[in-house]
């Protein structure tokens, strides 16, 4: 028969063992934690300093091909306009832009092909336009009725080369079928 006495010592023994075992995982565990959580953060910031600096080579490879365009779409329409010089040189052009809207390309184009730029912001009444008007935006102003529907080209965003050499070709086609005179 087990006695009462052999009960309380093995009671006794498996609580010690127990709070042994607390006291040593407690201690020695979480040093052992502690070390992979370093270890797992030193890994991590790693791989965000080699994400940072793939982003930063990304960025300087797309800001060196965006450039790349802008020289390349620059040498197109150069030689886009070209073709143009002889009919369009000397002639009058005008530009009118919705507010935000940039026409600096247009003007870049325009000037490319020697046709004199005349910036628009409001058509008095007494002026006679004899020349045709590009309109940059959705909306046009309430003075474009005033002239004529063939005279008026309207573009709501920026222009691709093949856009700008089509533009050049549709003014072209204005100055030759009026004889420079809208």
């Amino acid at each position: 028969m087990i006695t009462l006495r052999y009960h309380f010592l093995t009671i006794t023994a498996i609580f010690l063992s127990l709070g042994l075992g607390i006291i040593l995982g407690g201690s020695i565990g979480q040093h052992w934690i502690y070390e992979k959580q370093q270890a797992l953060i030193v890994g991590l910031e790693k791989k965000y300093d080699k994400a940072l600096q793939s982003n930063e080579e990304l960025k300087n490879q797309l800001h060196e091909l965006t450039m790349r365009i802008d020289e390349t779409n620059r040498e197109f329409s150069t030689f886009v306009s070209n073709d143009y010089l002889p009919d369009l040189q000397g002639q009058q052009i005008g530009i009118w832009k919705q507010e935000g809207m940039d026409a600096k390309q247009l003007i870049d184009l325009f000037t490319s092909v020697g046709m004199e730029i005349v910036e628009m912001d409001q058509l008095r009444a007494e002026n006679s336009v004899t020349y045709p008007v590009v309109f940059i935006g959705d909306q046009i102003p309430e003075w474009a009725t005033l002239l004529p529907k063939d005279a008026q080209i309207h573009i709501t965003g920026y222009q691709t080369p093949t856009k700008q050499w089509e533009l050049l070709r549709n003014i072209q086609k204005l100055y030759k079928s009026s004889a420079g005179q809208l």
